[in-house]
């Protein structure tokens, strides 16, 4: 029996400029999280 969270995952690729690349690391960075955590915890999170 597969585990609940075995759904295939797919990557999403992004365009971004060299500066906007910079600021995502480095405010992932700060938060001791990766870049992928990052970008689905502002793009999931509640306002």
């Amino acid at each position: 029996m597969k585990a609940k969270n075995s759904e295939k995952r797919v990557m999403v690729h992004v365009y971004l400029t060299h500066e906007e690349k910079a600021r995502i690391e480095q405010l992932a960075k700060n938060l001791g999280i990766s870049v992928s955590a990052y970008i689905k915890v502002k793009l999931f999170s509640e306002k």
